[in-house]
């Protein structure tokens, strides 16, 4: 053979690894898209636990009363606590005072309030505490909205160990979780949810201070 035949060989031979190449990475990219709308498609169910268990009491998250009160009346617990802030009002009252009103005019006595004066899930298990202490609770059943109920959960597992915890989404059963990106609304519900799942994650569970006793 020929120098040039020999040229001529590498270079058809370097020619066909480069055309490799390229659909090697072609079809990686297009591997790598549809794995990451697949991903996408599920950023809303996967952020939804919704796995009731009988409890001494339900906590209500973010006002979801008449949710708790259905779980109370199927016998999943005998007690209800509202978490409601002390600090934030509206139209000049508290949400303590608004939610022990509440109470008083439907009159349900297997209700109670629990005072917050944390801003976030992580701070509120301080509060939660010494509620669930007053009780004598030792299993609790926490009622959050939807999309926050994989974070509430591992943060009150992580926090406060000493209590057996399950969850409940308030909308269940819930439908088109996947569909969120549909509605501006529901997208930005899911992104903020993300925000704060992946602020628990990588940040507060890792806190010296995260578990309390």
């Amino acid at each position: 053979m020929s120098a040039s035949e020999v040229t001529q060989s590498l270079r058809t031979a370097i020619v066909a690894r480069q055309k490799r190449r390229r659909v090697i990475a072609i079809l990686l990219f297009l591997l790598a898209a549809v794995l990451f709308l697949f991903l996408l498609s599920r950023a809303g169910s996967f952020l939804i636990v919704h796995a009731p268990q009988p409890s001494d009491v339900i906590v209500v998250l973010d006002g979801m009363w008449q949710k708790a009160l259905h779980l109370h009346n199927q016998g999943y617990a005998p007690r209800i606590l509202l978490d409601a802030g002390v600090d934030h009002q509206f139209y000049g009252r508290t949400e303590v005072e608004l939610a022990n009103e509440f109470l008083r005019s439907t009159n349900l006595p297997e209700m109670r309030v629990c005072p917050i004066t944390g801003d976030s899930t992580y701070e509120e298990a301080v509060d939660l505490r010494r509620c669930l202490g007053a009780i004598g609770a030792k299993s609790v059943l926490v009622v959050a909205p939807d999309f926050e109920t994989r974070r509430v959960l591992a943060t009150f597992r992580k926090r406060l160990p000493q209590y057996r915890w399950s969850i409940a989404a308030s909308s269940a059963p819930y439908h088109d979780a996947d569909q969120y990106w549909k509605h501006r609304a529901w997208a930005k519900t899911v992104l903020e949810a993300w925000e704060h799942y992946l602020w628990w994650e990588l940040v507060e569970r890792w806190r010296s201070d995260a578990v309390l006793q």
